[in-house]
């Protein structure tokens, strides 16, 4: 009876298990010294949110296991857990080399004695877990064979969220809600047979009805039985929680056991596993996608950040030079100096910080306590804590600088680099003796650091990424400010087979990789022709397209380029005119056109040099509709003309912006067509400038009676 009695209790206890080791090496050398959990994002460490998305679900209490830099792991989980609701158990293992030794250790001490939560220390996320949870237990209570409901996410393959480098293929039966395949999908594959999908055709007899979906985001949330941890441990040879255990139990015959998953589309959820994504999700928290997890929410205490427009904050202590610059998408901890002239664009600044004059810092991530000196460029890079760079430094894209690196003067740092103050040798090594020699080439002669060799793929215990693959350019594409011209293997040695296959191989790629402009241009299409087919409100529609923009890391220019010229196709010129004479589109002339969706165009304007942007755009894609309507004479004419007519009355572009436009070079430099559309709306030029002129001369008046009422 009184085991009973503990059992009943402990049920209504919800624990979750946080891996904190990544068992993988993509962060190194920053992981070498500091633990990946630990890192920040937007200045708040990363396990924070996992721990914040664990409080919100209702869980009372957690067992974090970890094994590297377990001190730090431990120092932070007992200062977090004084300010938290539940209790927080840190499990410390030596012997950890994969998740599968965390789980065969947590069966072992026998933690857990019903469903529970287990994740990742990288898992960032707003959903709520009630539906999922109760899903679970539902089907728990009628059939014992189901173990584990895996959270999987809906999106593109364009989504920002989703890694370059680490995809996957999974098989479904949306009745059930069973998964029955799961495959990890990689960029590169060494091998024809690694591109191939091997699924036993007995599933089709069980499932009539199955999807075969590459469109989701395995959000490594996963509500678990008690026989999972059991399971580890009766199978040593499973080390990855996809890779190894899924495919164990949906291939295996004996074991009878059942994976179900569950669909989300309206929250947010992603995993830091790559500095690739760790700018992705730097920017979607500074979007506030993965709201209320935002800066000004000050999820760690003392922080005192507030929100100012443009995606802007910044805390209380900050010291800003009037001349320096802060653009959109920008967080800056407290007392940091940024001094004249400085441009800074989405990035993240730490505390502590020390910015020079005419610095200039773009989609970079700037730790706590570092000093940048005059003159600094840095592009799309992360710059740990302490780092120090001395005056007219340049730091390339892709860049890691670790710990307490210090660049010298006037030095430019390569695409990619990755620089450490370890010693140059074996860093698990306790040998006192070893002494850094810094290179000159990368940190100057007055530097102080070395270049960090990433270890060969066969000597990284990737064991949740590589899945048996050991292509070296899937660890390129996962890279921070990743570009694929950049992929090389030429270092790589080959067999002739496998020279053979791999050629084959990267003429398959070539074929199959679409430039992202021609995907934006493609995306941005579909969206536009589903709206205009369904007839979607404005705002639904321009909510669609500026998550394409977002998740592209387009701008408002580019997505201008796209929509205008959309708009303006859909009139179509071939239907008969109606009595008035104006043009058709599908039914509707120009005029009810414009009013349709000249609206949403105004969603993508938002100042005088978009607006002087936005009528080059509009000039262009009018003189192009004579092409596509040779048959129509003036049709540009047409269109244009009663186009600038209503952003003008609908203050989409003001005067100053249609006269800055007519004036500028360049609506003057385009072709005969554009050049023909100036003189359409040079009537409307002049009266604009006899109304200024008008108004002018009203003020001269007006100043004049003043200046005679003051000489009376």
């Amino acid at each position: 009876m009184p085991p009973k009695e503990k059992m009943e209790s402990t049920e209504q206890v919800l624990q979750a298990v946080i891996l904190a080791d990544s068992f993988d090496s993509r962060f190194q050398p920053i992981t070498l010294e500091t633990a990946r959990c630990l890192l920040p994002l937007c200045n708040v460490p990363l396990i924070s949110y996992t721990f914040e998305f664990l409080a919100v679900a209702g869980v009372q209490e957690v067992f974090v296991y970890c094994c590297s830099h377990s001190e730090k792991v431990k120092a932070f989980v007992r200062e977090y857990g004084q300010q938290s609701n539940m209790r927080i158990h840190t499990i410390v293992s030596q012997e950890l080399m994969s998740v599968g030794d965390a789980m065969r250790d947590l069966d072992a001490k026998q933690l857990i004695d019903t469903d529970f939560i287990l994740v990742t220390g990288d898992v960032v996320s707003n959903m709520k877990l009630d539906k999922v949870l109760e899903e679970h237990r539902v089907r728990r209570q009628a059939d014992k064979s189901a173990i584990m409901t895996m959270v999987l996410k809906k999106a593109s393959y364009q989504h920002r969220s989703r890694a370059v480098g680490d995809g996957s293929l999974i098989v479904l039966d949306q009745a059930t809600k069973e998964c029955l395949h799961y495959q990890p999908i990689k960029a590169f594959k060494t091998t024809r047979q690694d591109r191939r999908m091997t699924m036993d055709m007995e599933i089709f007899d069980k499932h009539p009805e199955v999807q075969i979906r590459n469109d989701l985001i395995d959000c490594q949330i996963d509500i678990c039985s008690v026989e999972v941890p059991a399971l580890f441990t009766e199978n040593f040879d499973y080390q990855d929680i996809r890779a190894d255990f899924v495919d164990g139990i949906l291939t295996s015959d004996l074991l009878g056991k059942t994976i179900h998953f569950y669909e989300v589309n309206d929250v947010y959820a992603a995993r830091v596993r790559s500095t690739q994504m760790y700018d992705a999700v730097s920017k979607d928290i500074i979007s506030r996608w993965t709201f209320p997890m935002v800066p000004d929410s000050n999820l760690q205490a003392g922080d005192s950040y507030q929100y100012r427009r443009g995606l802007v904050y910044k805390e209380q202590g900050v010291v800003l030079s009037r001349t320096s610059v802060v653009e959109e998408k920008v967080v800056i901890g407290n007392n940091t100096q940024i001094n004249e002239k400085s441009v800074l664009s989405n990035c993240v600044i730490g505390k502590n910080c020390f910015i020079g004059a005419n610095v200039k810092i773009d989609n970079a991530y700037i730790w706590d306590d570092v000093v940048i000196g005059d003159n600094c460029n840095i592009q799309h890079s992360i710059i740990a804590k302490g780092a120090v760079l001395e005056e007219g430094v340049t730091i390339s894209k892709g860049c890691l600088i670790s710990f307490d690196v210090t660049i010298g003067a006037n030095t430019t740092v390569p695409p990619y680099t990755r620089l450490t103050t370890l010693p140059e040798g074996d860093e698990d090594d306790e040998d006192e003796e070893l002494e850094l020699i810094s290179d000159p080439l990368f940190v100057g002669a007055t530097g102080r650091g070395r270049s960090f060799k990433e270890a060969a793929v066969s000597d990284d215990d990737d064991f949740d990424d590589t899945d048996g693959d050991h292509d070296p350019r899937n660890k390129q594409v996962n890279r921070l400010a990743f570009d694929l011209s950049q992929v090389r293997i030429s270092n790589q040695k080959l067999d002739e087979d496998s020279v053979s296959e791999f050629e084959s191989e990267a003429s398959d790629l070539e074929e199959e990789t679409t430039n992202p402009a021609e995907d934006l241009d493609r995306e941005v299409s579909q969206t536009l022709e589903r709206a205009f087919r369904e007839q979607h409100e404005v705002e639904i529609a321009a909510l669609e397209l500026n998550t394409l923009r977002m998740a592209s890391n387009s701008s408002f220019q580019e997505m201008r380029k796209r929509i205008i010229p959309s708009v303006l196709k859909h009139i179509d010129m071939a239907a008969p005119a109606p009595a008035a004479g104006a043009v058709k589109a599908n039914g509707r002339s120009v005029k009810e056109v414009l009013q349709r969706w000249g609206p949403l165009i105004g969603k993508m304007i938002h100042d005088d040099s978009d607006q002087v942007d936005g009528l080059l755009v509009l000039q262009r894609s009018c003189a192009q509709l004579q092409q596509e309507w040779p048959q129509h004479q003036g049709v540009s004419q047409k269109v244009f003309a009663p186009a600038l007519r209503y952003f003008y009355d609908q203050d989409i572009f003001e005067e100053d912006s249609i006269l800055s436009w007519f004036h500028s070079e360049r609506s003057q430099q385009g072709t005969d067509a554009e050049k023909k559309l100036r003189e359409v709306a040079t009537p409307m030029i002049q009266f604009l400038e006899q109304s200024d002129s008008e108004d002018e001369d009203d003020e001269d008046d007006e100043e004049d009676e003043d200046e005679d009422e003051d000489e009376e």
